[in-house]
């Protein structure tokens, strides 16, 4: 599993180590994702820049591995920091989802190991999922992500990893895995994007008493109260 996270956000400098409760934004990503069964590594993936040398230190103190790469290509950062173990696939967190489910993510893997397909997902809405956004995440074939960084250099599709994954569904064979009816809500998000997205965070915190161990169907149930 790679999470990828950056101090840079345009919107949000500085995110990654925003207070969401007692922890930074990154450490509940972290502590979360990490339960998740049938992974073999576990990588945070940073860049090489100066800024964040922070997200670096957290890593290394919450004790996992972390790889340094390119800020601004994320493909290939991604690529290269699962570069050196081989592997079939790539399961892929993006740093801005807090609440992660590592239940979700775990049936995720088991779905993927079933199929042929080249990206999966149960992250957010699309494809006629219409699951909140925020709770699950997503396996790309290493291959495909090989050939994607081959095909697109273009700067739009280095950023934003999936990009040419929904762009060019002729190339890539794409699923969605809808396992969960109790978790339709497409248009709830708990994404952190903004600082208004993480004080939203914080008041259900709050609210509800969330906790690195809190499923998603609880977290749903107490945006719905709030």
């Amino acid at each position: 599993m790679v999470i990828h996270a950056r101090m840079g956000s345009s919107r949000f400098p500085g995110k990654m180590v925003a207070p969401l409760g007692n922890a930074a934004v990154l450490e509940w990503v972290i502590r979360r994702s990490t339960r998740t069964r049938g992974v073999s590594e576990f990588v945070l993936a940073t860049s090489s820049l100066s800024q964040d040398d922070v997200l670096y230190e957290l890593g290394e103190m919450l004790g996992i591995r972390t790889f340094r790469g390119s800020h601004e290509d994320v493909l290939r950062r991604v690529i290269q920091a699962a570069d050196g173990f081989d592997p079939a696939a790539v399961v892929r967190v993006c740093a801005d989802n807090p609440f992660i489910d590592p239940e979700l993510v775990t049936e995720l893997i088991a779905a993927y190991r079933g199929t042929q397909c080249d990206y999966m997902f149960n992250h957010r809405p699309g494809l006629g999922l219409e699951i909140a956004d925020g709770f699950g995440g997503e396996v790309f074939r290493f291959s495909a992500l090989q050939k994607a960084a081959e095909m697109f250099p273009e700067s739009r599709y280095r950023e934003h990893l999936t990009s040419p994954f929904w762009e060019h569904q002729e190339l890539f064979e794409v699923v969605a895995l809808d396992t969960h009816p109790e978790l339709v809500s497409p248009h709830r998000r708990f994404d952190v994007d903004t600082p208004e997205d993480l004080a939203y965070l914080n008041d259900l915190v709050r609210l509800g008493g969330i906790t690195f161990d809190t499923r998603a169907e609880r977290i749903l149930e107490i945006s719905r109260r709030a």
